[in-house]
């Protein structure tokens, strides 16, 4: 199922970020971008591998914005989706549910 009906890449004249599906050509850009938000080493993090893996199960969740005019990923997103009830929380460390990526 696509979850979404837009033009790739999504980008404006004034705008030089482009928002387009993610892809195993930026996995190691991801990563870095991963480790400089959140201030970890690449280990403290998913690896190339596992936003690959993301990208295969669940493509239409996983989304990059890139700087198009140096094609660096200067956003991300990883998504996956799970049955939440507000009324039972989750008590397990997000990496635990992901089974560790």
């Amino acid at each position: 199922m696509i979850a979404y009906d837009l033009k790739y890449p999504s980008k404006t004249q004034d705008n030089r970020i482009a928002v387009v599906p993610s892809s195993a050509k930026y996995a190691e850009q991801m990563v870095a971008l991963m480790c400089a938000t959140y201030n970890c080493k690449a280990s403290e993090t998913f690896s190339p591998e596992q936003f690959r893996t993301h990208q295969q199960i669940f493509p239409e969740g996983q989304f990059i914005a890139l700087d198009a005019d140096t094609d660096r990923v200067v956003g991300l997103t990883a998504s996956m989706r799970v049955n939440f009830d507000a009324s039972q929380p989750l008590l397990e460390r997000w990496v635990e549910t992901t089974n560790y990526g």
